[in-house]
């Protein structure tokens, strides 16, 4: 083979990838798309890098699919931008539980067998475990060591592998877990 064919095996091998990656981002843009109508967002459109915005009881919404292939299973996350009285991260227990010794402090619940939780204020941890629909919907969708939720500062953030189920649920359940912590806590929209 000369330096031209070579050229040109690459060139064919970079146009093949592309496609692959295009091919994969518009079915993640379409599922997130569709999950976003069935859960009443308004407003959705698209973004550049595969991200689905819109807005849902005036709080801005952003829908992603993280991951996939070497980067770790597909995630499909959530967030809600949403005025948090403090920082909150819940995890699902696992057999080894490493914590970092940054982030919020480890809190004691009623759930630590099932829950990880870190929070900068333990009353604001127990009123989001005090309430039962949040419960719920937490052991619902925190299934695997990469789900959880997120609050801090100016938004709420759940986040949902879909290893053994379809984008479409994966984003179902993290829209389902986002959303009913804005509505029970009554949090304000963040701009």
């Amino acid at each position: 083979m000369n330096g031209l064919e070579i050229w040109l095996f690459y060139l064919a091998w970079l146009v093949l990838v592309l496609g692959v990656a295009v091919i994969v981002s518009r079915r993640r843009v379409k599922a997130m798309k569709v999950a976003a109508e069935r859960a009443g967002i308004a407003g959705v459109s698209a973004t550049v890098f595969g991200r689905v915005k819109g807005s849902w009881s005036g709080h801005p919404v952003t829908l992603r699919m993280m991951g996939g292939g070497r980067s770790g299973p597909e995630r499909a996350v959530v967030e809600i931008a949403a005025s948090c009285p403090g920082r909150l991260t819940i995890h699902k227990r696992m057999k080894l539980d490493i914590t970092l010794p940054f982030g919020p402090p480890l809190q004691q619940t009623a759930f630590d067998r099932e829950l990880l939780v870190r929070a900068d204020d333990a009353m604001f941890a127990q009123r989001i475990l005090g309430d039962t629909r949040i419960v719920e919907v937490l052991r619902a969708t925190l299934v695997e060591r990469l789900d959880g939720l997120d609050l801090r500062g100016n938004r709420v953030r759940a986040t949902r592998t879909s290893r053994l189920i379809k984008r479409e649920q994966a984003i179902a359940e993290s829209w389902s877990l986002a959303s009913t912590v804005v509505e029970v806590l009554g949090l304000p929209p963040a701009m």
